[in-house]
């Protein structure tokens, strides 16, 4: 099974248009729209023998979107639709987790990224232990980050708890590079090529075949995309 992740951004139809013409069985997209308000490619329709597209977010142009073939999957039963933004999908006995810690006013503007990060895998944490998982996306949260506080620390914090849910974080075990010394950025502050991050991750409990971050493309998104294939 190959998953892609990617924050778009932005929701432009041809952004769209260009993600779900890549190679993979499910997608995990931050920052999309809802299905209502995009047009999907009648290749991909029928390719797929149609699609399935959960979306979380508020407002409707703007969330976290995850994306797979109509028939081979489901939201799990105890999925918590208020934990913004975070949804718990199965594909043949594999948990994926697509993860998008953000803040929304009204919702959890008043709240640190890594606080969001931490909520939702306690939420979830009985259910990530009990079998092959993959928790992806966009983190929001990096070593050392300006809302950094000392009750929910940063990146670190976060990767402690996801790896006393027996997880690890796929590109740092291939490179054996530390947090926060990442040689591949996932994100570019402000679109600028000078101000790199790693804000986008897998983690995951499985045999891996294969994991990349894509190349990047400043037009499609300040983000880089994640391919991983268990």
């Amino acid at each position: 099974m190959k998953i892609i992740s990617y924050n778009i951004a932005d929701s432009k139809q041809w952004k769209i248009d260009r993600l779900l013409n890549l190679d993979a069985d499910v997608f995990v997209v931050p920052e999309i729209t809802c299905i209502e308000q995009a047009v999907i490619p009648d290749e991909l329709e029928m390719a797929w023998n149609g699609i399935t597209w959960q979306f979380a977010g508020k407002p409707k142009w703007k969330g976290l979107g995850m994306i797979w073939r109509k028939g081979h999957g489901h939201i799990a039963p105890w999925y918590n639709p208020e934990l913004y933004y975070a949804i718990p999908l199965f594909v043949d006995d594999v948990l994926i987790l697509g993860f998008w810690p953000t803040k929304r006013r009204g919702l959890t503007d008043k709240k640190k990224y890594p606080q969001i990060a931490q909520e939702i895998i306690k939420e979830y944490a009985p259910y990530l232990l009990q079998q092959t998982t993959v928790v992806i996306g966009d983190f929001n949260c990096f070593v050392d980050q300006n809302d950094w506080t000392k009750e929910y620390g940063d990146i670190r914090q976060v990767n402690e708890m996801l790896e006393q849910c027996g997880l690890h974080s796929v590109y740092h075990k291939h490179t054996g590079e530390p947090l926060g010394q990442e040689t591949q950025p996932t994100y570019y502050h402000m679109f600028k090529q000078d101000h790199p991050f790693m804000l986008d991750y897998a983690y995951n409990n499985a045999a891996v075949k294969s994991f990349r971050v894509m190349d990047a493309d400043l037009k499609m998104s300040d983000h880089v995309g994640l391919e991983l294939e268990i």
